[in-house]
């Protein structure tokens, strides 16, 4: 699912929790690509959002160096 695609049919209707890509992203890209996927969220969803996992819990395959990257990009403030 595109977040852009969500906002438009769902502003002010629903939260969402989650976002970042488990599947790919997270045990195959970079900490910089991570950072960038959560900018990229954070500005489709500046308010509300939960960037975390869309997982409940994080696999073993995810480099550490790339959680690292999902929580210091999401704990800045803009």
């Amino acid at each position: 699912m595109q977040p852009e695609n969500l906002k438009s049919k769902f502003e002010g209707k629903v939260a969402f929790c989650g976002g970042v890509d488990t599947q790919d992203l997270l045990p195959y890209g970079t900490p910089e690509q991570v950072a960038a996927k959560v900018r990229e969220l954070r500005t489709v969803f500046p308010t509300g959002l939960i960037v975390s996992p869309s997982h409940e819990a994080l696999q073993a395959d995810v480099p550490a160096e790339n959680v690292k990257a999902l929580f210091d990009e999401a704990g800045k403030i803009y």
